[in-house]
């Protein structure tokens, strides 16, 4: 390969490297280039990025964060534009999308966001804004919502979901069943 500092030769590498992000120490695999006529190793934005998400994937695992890929297909579920889950979830406004782009949430909102993925969990918050909502957006969103806790309900064998229903507040009032 050649180098882009002095367009010589070059290699790919990738070794094992140790970081300290918030606090903790995590391994990787480092990926960059090390120009053979310099000895200089750099990367490139897209290593950057790569390198970047492998910390945060072990981050999001250790801590029980969703990914950007379940943040976005949670949204999608009840048909929610970024700024609506912002709005619901009390986050500023354009903070949910930058989640969904990768940005890495603290560890609490990290379980905020884990706990609304339960459907009944979610309702909570969506209550706690209906003031914040037309009569129709809320409406559509508890009829999608209630859709989902029914269908979970059906999935779910020996009764999981009572446990889910009762630890949130008695939500099976709101399921018209």
């Amino acid at each position: 390969m050649k180098s882009m500092l002095t367009e010589g030769d070059a290699v790919y590498q990738k070794e094992m490297r140790e970081i300290e992000y918030r606090g903790e120490t995590y391994t990787y695999e480092h990926h960059n280039v090390k120009d053979l006529d310099t000895g200089i190793e750099y990367t490139t934005n897209d290593m950057d990025f790569d390198n970047l998400e492998r910390i945060y994937e072990q981050y999001r695992k250790r801590h029980d964060i969703p990914s950007p890929a379940e943040l976005k297909a949670l949204r999608e579920k009840y048909g929610m534009s970024a700024a609506g889950m912002s709005r619901v979830l009390g986050l500023g406004e354009n903070q949910y999308r930058l989640y969904e782009d990768g940005e890495m949430p603290s560890e609490a909102i990290g379980k905020m966001l884990r706990s609304v993925q339960t459907p009944a969990v979610f309702l909570r918050y969506v209550e706690g804004c209906k003031r914040e909502m037309t009569e129709e957006e809320y409406n559509k969103l508890c009829r999608k919502i209630e859709k989902t806790i029914i269908n979970e309900i059906k999935r779910k064998p020996n009764f999981q979901w009572l446990h889910e229903f009762f630890s949130f507040g008695g939500m099976m009032n709101k399921v018209a069943m």
